[in-house]
């Protein structure tokens, strides 16, 4: 089945409308809560070391690796706020650092795009590029405008 990515960025673009969210940082804590969904940081027990976050449906709580940065986190909380509400089953949990042979299923490649577009939505880039005449090779500057991690940053402008 092919990722239906049109389908992903209308929702997000909806919860963005929902949560009054029209400049970055998106605050994706709220988004969550208003969902009904908890966010915890905790320390990743040792078989979990290479870990950023799960989301337990059950506890309806996405835990979040306390000793990532910032960035990291708000992708994380993001990539695991589209696992839930694009109501997937049976995925892994979200690799800080991918390794090489990793192939991403596609509920990974869902809750990726879901973050990237939540949280760098496409009138958003717009909007910020031009403001600051920016091109996409300033995608530094515009993560850190808009709290993301530069690699996720640059994937988005391209």
């Amino acid at each position: 089945m092919e990722i239906n990515y049109d389908r992903i960025e209308d929702l997000t673009l909806d919860i963005l409308e929902a949560n009054e969210i029209t400049e970055p940082v998106v605050d994706v804590l709220a988004i969550a809560n208003k969902n009904g969904i908890q966010v915890k940081e905790i320390q990743m027990p040792s078989s979990y070391e290479d870990v950023a976050g799960f989301y337990n449906e059950k506890e309806k709580t996405i835990y979040v690796a306390k000793d990532d940065k910032p960035t990291r986190k708000l992708f994380t909380v993001a990539h695991e706020l589209g696992h839930a509400l694009l109501e997937h089953n049976n995925y892994s949990v979200l690799l800080r650092i991918p390794n090489a042979k990793t192939s991403y299923t596609q509920p990974e490649k869902e809750a990726n795009a879901f973050a990237s577009h939540l949280l760098m939505p496409n009138f958003m880039l717009k909007e910020y590029l031009e403001k600051y005449r920016f091109t996409p090779s300033n995608y530094k500057e515009m993560a850190d405008i808009f709290g993301v991690p530069i690699k996720a940053m640059k994937v988005q402008l391209e």
